[in-house]
């Protein structure tokens, strides 16, 4: 069973700084050099690459606070709709990926991107995203934030209230499986689209199955709001890669 950590913390002029934040700015700082250093392979500009990527993750971070407020706790919404403006609260990574989609869509048709130079950007986004998630992801294993359910599986955390599965830890080993494997396919060059359908192919099914081990969550039908989401992802990826196959064999 693997052993409970205590979230590391630090004063730093009469503030407490927690290992979450750090490692959460850690992995927008990381995601986003990635699609800057990979600008040029694309053949985009990287200071473009830079403003559009930057735009997506300042409006994946409200998706996903958003997203999360309504689907998760509309009764906080409906007692004060204020909450939506809190973005330093709730989140959910689906309405994180989802923001993000859109505002990237946004930027780059005021950069005038064309529908290649489109497909080539968000999938940088795509390979850059599951290296940006090995720290998201270990801030949340240390925060502990996403208890799941009680077990004595092996990979179950011994929590001080009794073992029970860690998600966030969960997601952190999907990520680090997943950036190695990309790692692999970047040896060579890969057909545009390869990383985004790629990563909601593998996402989707793995996020619907953690989700029936969280506790506490709103469901609707029996599933959480972000299973109901992850059929459509699922479907978005397989469909992606696909058309990329398609359009290799072409």
């Amino acid at each position: 069973m693997i052993p409970y950590v205590e979230q590391p913390a630090f004063e730093v002029g009469g503030y407490t700084i927690h290992a979450f934040g750090l490692l959460a700015v850690t992995a927008i700082l990381v995601g986003i050099s990635i699609v800057v250093a990979r600008a040029p392979r694309s053949g985009l500009d990287r200071d473009t690459a830079r403003d559009v990527v930057t735009w997506t993750v300042v409006w994946g971070i409200i998706g996903s606070h958003v997203f999360s407020e309504l689907a998760y706790y509309p009764e906080r919404v409906a007692a004060n709709p204020l909450v939506l403006f809190q973005v330093w609260g709730s989140m959910s990574a689906l309405g994180g990926i989802l923001g993000g989609l859109a505002a990237a869509y946004v930027t780059m048709r005021r950069h005038e991107f064309d529908r290649a130079e489109q497909l080539r950007f968000v999938d940088d986004v795509a390979f850059a995203f599951p290296f940006a998630w090995i720290f998201g992801r270990a801030g949340c294993a240390l925060a502990h934030d996403h208890p799941g359910i009680r077990s004595d599986h092996w990979l179950a955390v011994a929590f001080p209230d009794g073992a029970r599965f860690d998600l966030g830890l969960l997601e952190l080993f999907f990520a680090i499986g997943v950036a190695g494997l990309f790692l692999v396919l970047d040896r060579r060059r890969r057909p545009t689209g390869i990383y985004f359908g790629l990563y909601f192919a593998l996402y989707g099914p793995l996020r619907l199955g953690l989700d029936f081990l969280r506790v506490g969550d709103a469901r609707y039908f029996g599933f959480t709001p972000s299973q109901l989401v992850c059929v459509f992802v699922t479907a978005a990826g397989i469909a992606i890669l696909a058309r990329t196959q398609r359009r290799e064999a072409a």
